[in-house]
């Protein structure tokens, strides 16, 4: 396990070219004397399930910079990177549609032999842990959301930077943070040469934590909670989950995201059409806990005359109906 200060001047524990369980990122910090008074707790029982994720969220609040650029960039060109490597970092956007599906999965999976009338019965359960921030419609990094598929960030970023042929994902870290667990995948152009070889390669299998396979990522999430108030309990003499609330004794712990990192080349920008850009924004409220000052933060009112001075020739649509679903 190596530390390091990050970008933003965070402290990060983080073990490179591996997406680690965490039982295993425990068993790793505890080798290497490292305590961390959240990451070291035994929790309750809570769901682990498999979501397929079709969209990628960029946060931040360099709106107009995006707007002028028509797209995205590192602004300081992998000066303030550790490894010196330019990236565009964005994350996983998680649809409500994506939660039902990853709890039809689960259940599945967990009671095979279960009956219609047991599946009838059935209430829906995941959503009450989905309550991270990788879930929030708040953000941590700005005031504005851009969210594309991942096909379109895909697309764009194959015909950009590698000449149309399909970019490299790698494995590159498992990150600790105060609270944060998170798994970076790096994307980088095939013809960047021996640079990033030693980064293995994304695996395509579901099984691991983090996979990349037909236009879409799986991630399967280790801690979706942050703060647990509820317990998971198998029924399985009915072949049911069901949710068991500990309001008044909740538990604190590690929450798990997966981060997409673009290597984009210093001064390099991914672009997208302009208008593409205007119709996958959305405004985005303060987070309790931010990485940015608050001064980065603006009122609804503020941010939509920005918008309206940004795009003057388009209707005027309300950034909060624009909604579609962390990471400047």
């Amino acid at each position: 396990m190596q530390k390091q200060t990050n970008s933003r001047g965070f402290d990060e524990h983080f073990i490179e070219s591996q997406h680690l369980r965490l039982e295993d990122f425990k068993q790793e910090a505890w080798t290497y004397g490292f305590g961390n008074q959240y990451l070291h707790k035994n929790m309750r029982p809570y769901p682990r399930p498999e979501l397929h994720v079709f969209h990628l969220k960029h946060d931040t609040y360099r709106l107009e910079e995006i707007k002028n650029d028509g797209g995205f960039k590192d602004p300081k060109s992998g000066s303030e990177d550790p490894d010196r490597m330019s990236l565009v970092w964005w994350s996983l956007a998680v649809a409500p549609e994506e939660i039902q599906s990853a709890e039809r999965r689960l259940l599945k999976k967990t009671f095979p032999n279960r009956t219609e009338e047991q599946a009838r019965r059935q209430q829906s359960f995941l959503w009450k842990f989905a309550s991270s921030p990788a879930f929030s419609e708040k953000s941590r990094y700005g005031s504005y959301r851009f969210t594309f598929t991942v096909e379109k960030v895909l697309e764009a970023y194959s015909k950009q930077f590698c000449f149309h042929a399909a970019p490299v994902m790698r494995v590159l870290k498992t990150s600790l943070y105060k609270q944060e667990v998170m798994y970076t995948v790096l994307v980088h152009s095939p013809h960047d040469g021996e640079r990033f070889t030693k980064y293995p390669v994304l695996p395509d299998e579901p099984s691991n934590i983090c996979a990349y396979r037909d236009g879409h990522f799986t991630w399967r999430p280790e801690a979706m909670c942050e703060t647990h108030k509820y317990v998971l309990l198998q029924r399985r003499d009915k072949n049911l989950m069901e949710v068991w609330g500990l309001i008044q004794d909740p538990q604190f712990y590690v929450w798990d995201h997966v981060a997409i990192a673009l290597h984009v080349a210093g001064g390099q920008v991914l672009k997208f059409d302009s208008d593409d850009l205007r119709k996958n924004l959305r405004f985005c409220e303060r987070d309790a806990v931010t990485v940015r000052p608050e001064s980065d933060f603006q009122h609804y009112q503020d941010a939509q005359s920005l918008v309206a001075r940004l795009w003057p020739l388009k209707k005027e649509v309300s950034l909060q109906q624009r909604i579609r679903g962390s990471t400047e």
